[in-house]
């Protein structure tokens, strides 16, 4: 019933004449072009007024979060500078849009068939407690008239005293039975109460008190059109995340992406025609200031932070490392149009699907044998989708089966990149250190000569043949006083791969239950005093 007054008082306030000349919209999200970090966002209101000077007032939920609030109304009025208000009353319910007065209707009258079933259960529960009462009285009666009453007349007293107790236990009793009913009522309607306001609740209904963006408009003539107010804000964002779909027999990967959107504190978001921008208004409009950056001698006995400090080399080199990794995707800026309006949950969050991207890749099965216990499938691609991939995350699919949810890189237009696609189990890989199994000195000898002999390769216990790609860190000597001779029964394909100094691949072509090694034969031989540090 509180609410009810509320609702009345706030009413009145609304028709005092401290608001006569007001004009209160309701101004819903019509449009929205969503960053990365932030939005613009348009809202519209229908607008009828008379020749005169009036105060336009658009309650708005993030009025307190708009940036860049910019104005447009029908042609003829004059429109005064925006400006933001807090806490302006209103009359309950009197901005409802349809789905929000339908859930506020539903709530009033769930929160009225309450009243009526407490109402009825105050009945049933005065009728208790008025027996109780009597029965409390005979109570008294037996105790207290006892010990004077006439011994003659006592069993007449005792049987009209026994069947009156007995006639007002039943009547408790069948009173106590009839209250169930109305209990019952009053928690299922208590119940129904609280899921109507839980209802309207997530409807983003706004309160009695909003905050709102007010200006004047000054209308020669009478008027009917639209107000339209763009502005800008921080409290939305968009992020993409993937599924990738790769069949690896025919090499045909399919790139699901997805958009994330949330929005805080706005309101209902419904029916809004929403653009997705790659750009990122709040990232520098210039590259950093560059300084000269000296060479200084300094006494190593007393150093001096302070000239050091003074120079701010390492300032300027911070900064200009966030610059270089700011502008790393210049040249981002691509939008996403949205085929059609987008309505966002309650709680202001929609996942969108985008158009699927279909890539023909490269496969390529790799071993490393002293690293890992099983080969990958891996899968090279190439960009040529017309726009950049962003990074976010991703789930891996390979052949049907979800094989790993991990982070998928930025892919630039045109470039390439290199994704894995999971283990191959029916690919062991051996690795075996055979001069260990024959008694060799160690890793660490402080001997001058030193010799090894290392088998590895690939096991395949599957049905069908495989090529792999087997990479391995030969090593090599960049001492002269280091001697080393290398023998291998196998020659790699490619050297120094990646162009990393030693690391060598090797293609092996590995039938069903064979296993191909490679044997390395290593020999080492340095000057007398010296330590040999290295492990195969």
């Amino acid at each position: 019933m509180m609410r009810i007054a509320l609702s009345l008082v706030m009413a009145m306030i609304g028709a005092a004449p401290a608001f006569a000349d007001d004009i209160l919209l309701r101004a819903d999200v019509a449009a929205a072009t969503i960053y990365l970090s932030g939005a613009e966002v348009s809202r519209h209101a229908d607008l009828a007024i008379a020749p005169d000077s009036h105060q336009i007032v658009i309650a708005m939920q993030d009025a307190a979060q708009a940036e860049r609030i910019m104005l447009s109304a029908p042609e003829g009025v004059t429109i005064g500078q925006p400006r933001k208000i807090t806490d302006y009353p209103i009359a309950e319910g009197v901005l409802d849009d349809p789905a929000q007065a339908a859930a506020r209707a539903a709530r009033d009258a769930a929160e009225l068939a309450l009243t009526q079933a407490q109402d009825d259960l105050a009945l049933v529960n005065g009728e208790v407690r008025a027996l109780e009462a009597q029965l409390r009285f005979l109570g008294t009666l037996v105790g207290d008239g006892m010990a004077d009453m006439d011994p003659d007349r006592l069993p007449q007293l005792l049987a009209a005293l026994g069947a009156e107790t007995a006639r007002l236990e039943r009547e408790l009793h069948a009173a106590r039975i009839a209250r169930r009913t109305p209990e019952a009522v009053v928690q299922t309607r208590d119940a129904a109460l609280s899921a109507a306001q839980d209802a309207l609740d997530r409807l983003n209904p706004f309160g009695v008190a909003v905050d709102a963006i007010a200006f004047t408009l000054d209308a020669p003539s009478a008027t009917e059109g639209q107000i339209k107010l763009d502005y800008f804000t921080q409290a939305a964002s968009w992020s993409p995340s993937y599924e990738l779909h790769l069949d690896s027999e025919t090499g045909a990967l399919e790139i699901a992406p997805f958009i994330a959107v949330a929005v805080q504190g706005s309101g209902p978001w419904r029916d809004v025609a929403m653009r997705f921008s790659t750009s990122q208004p709040d990232r520098p409009r210039a590259p950093s200031a560059l300084w000269p950056n000296p060479a200084r001698l300094i006494d190593p006995v007393s150093p001096q932070p302070y000239a050091i400090s003074r120079l701010g080399a390492a300032p300027m080199m911070e900064a200009a490392t966030d610059s270089i990794a700011a502008q790393a995707v210049t040249g981002l800026a691509v939008t996403h149009v949205y085929g059609s309006p987008v309505s966002l949950d309650n709680d202001g969050r929609a996942i969108l699907p985008l158009d699927r991207l279909a890539m023909q890749v490269a496969r390529e099965i790799r071993a490393v044998p002293r690293l890992d216990q099983t080969a990958y499938l891996l899968a090279t691609l190439r960009n040529d989708s017309g726009a950049p991939i962003l990074p976010g995350p991703a789930r891996y699919f390979r052949d049907g089966a979800l094989i790993a949810q991990e982070w998928l890189p930025l892919i630039p237009m045109g470039a390439e990149a290199e994704l894995g696609f999971g283990p191959l189990d029916h690919l062991r890989l051996v690795w075996i250190d055979r001069s260990l199994a024959e008694g060799d000195r160690g890793i660490f000898v402080t001997a001058n000569t030193q010799e090894r002999r290392i088998a590895f390769g690939v096991e395949n216990t599957g049905t069908k043949a495989e090529t792999v790609r087997l990479l391995y860190a030969t090593p090599f000597a960049e001492q002269e006083d280091l001697r080393l001779s290398m023998t291998l029964t196998s020659q790699p394909q490619t050297g120094d791969v990646d162009d990393l100094r030693g690391v060598q691949a090797w293609t092996l072509s590995v039938a069903p239950g064979e296993t191909k090694l490679v044997e390395m034969g290593l020999s080492f031989a340095w000057p007398e005093g010296q330590e040999l540090v290295w492990q195969p």
